[in-house]
């Protein structure tokens, strides 16, 4: 759900005010259904949940010819709330879902915010290796041999996880990207939004 809930708030976010079918799209061109499993019918209930826990407001608007249609706008509550699960999603190992969530909406974190919180997560991927190296070299002879491959093949994916992490850390120290607090981010949305904040 906080995969869901981050890429809904950064899209409302991102286009000033959206509708749901507008939200749904916009995640739809972006392939998020796959890289974040994220389903049609989730993102209406992640729009409405964000609405009564004040990170939206809903503004009802008559529809073409059809019932009425209600426009989203992030709050200054739910703005404050899409950063912290970025930052969230960067530093978290474990949840593949919420990296990309997370990277899909980087550029909503200052330049150094962005970095600090990359450089957490290759601290943490560092110190799991570790951990898992020892445990590799002196395995309880009570676990199967088919479980040690698999902490064999979770370590492969840690390292390579740690050398993009390096990566990313290294790319964003020069210069990588338009941050959130640099001109022309992502962040920069019309004034209006400061009416419901």
């Amino acid at each position: 759900m906080s995969a869901t809930k981050l890429l809904v708030l950064g899209v409302v976010h991102l286009s000033g005010g959206a509708h749901g079918y507008q939200v749904r799209s916009e995640l739809q061109s972006w392939r998020a259904e796959i890289w974040a499993k994220i389903k049609p019918g989730s993102i209406y209930h992640a729009l409405k949940k964000a609405a009564a826990d004040g990170l939206l407001t809903e503004h009802a608007e008559p529809g073409n010819s059809g019932p009425e249609r209600v426009l989203y706008r992030a709050t200054a509550r739910g703005r404050d709330e899409m950063v912290e699960l970025v930052r969230d999603g960067l530093r978290r190992t474990h949840d593949p879902t919420m990296l990309n969530a997370s990277i899909a909406m980087l550029p909503m974190l200052t330049r150094a915010d962005a970095i600090a919180h990359v450089n957490e997560r290759v601290a943490r991927l560092e110190a799991e290796l570790v951990e898992q190296a020892k445990w590799r070299e002196h395995p309880n002879p009570d676990t199967p041999e088919h479980v040690r491959d698999q902490a064999e093949l979770w370590a492969g994916h840690a390292r390579t996880e740690l050398e993009w992490a390096k990566s990313l850390s290294k790319r964003l120290s020069e210069g990588a990207y338009t941050m959130a607090d640099e001109p022309g981010s992502w962040r920069t949305v019309p004034d209006h939004l400061t009416m419901d904040s």
